[in-house]
């Protein structure tokens, strides 16, 4: 794989998790219909893409490493966030601890470029354009309630026009499910 195109490694969410934001994306963003549901790990806040001069052989052995040696995670989210002077809405998760972890653990096991945001876990519902009062008020009453475990990781690449997933590997089942 050449990693010459930005490459975002992100964790999938699952369903019915991401028909819900989906729906909640259809109704109130016409930007990211083309965007995959996924919480991003490493490409939009804390660190940038993955460094492109890597060679994509390495960067395989040390995602899969790390995939091996992270556990699947169950998490649920939290309430509906508004990036501070946006009109970008996110689904926060209620204890941001193990994705900060995971966070650390690739930064320390390859290069990303830099990014000015500081990393928030989340998952991205709306990214365009002003609001309503109506809107912004339905915005922060979404609740999806319930856990879901996460347990892909993927890179994703913009190509054509459009974001696509262009590699991913399980995380390791937890010891107590095996």
């Amino acid at each position: 794989m050449d990693l010459k195109d930005a490459t975002y490694v992100c964790l999938d969410i699952p369903e019915p998790y991401y028909s819900r934001v989906r729906e909640i994306r259809e109704a109130h963003c016409d930007r990211l219909d083309n965007f995959p549901i996924e919480m991003t790990v490493a490409g939009s806040s804390g660190v940038g893409a993955i460094r492109a001069v890597q060679q994509w052989v390495d960067v395989k052995a040390k995602l899969i490493a790390l995939c091996e040696q992270t556990p699947q995670i169950t998490t649920e989210f939290a309430g509906v966030v508004r990036f501070p002077g946006t009109d970008t809405f996110v689904l926060s998760l209620r204890d941001p601890m193990p994705f900060q972890a995971f966070h650390e653990a690739l930064q320390a096991s390859i290069e990303f470029e830099p990014s000015p945001f500081p990393f928030f876990p989340h998952c991205s519902l709306r990214m365009s354009g002003p609001l309503r009062e109506e809107d912004i008020n339905e915005l922060f009453r979404l609740r999806l309630e319930g856990e879901f475990t996460v347990d892909t990781l993927s890179l994703y690449q913009m190509r054509n026009g459009r974001v696509v997933r262009v590699w991913e590997h399980p995380l390791a089942v937890p010891a107590s499910a095996t």
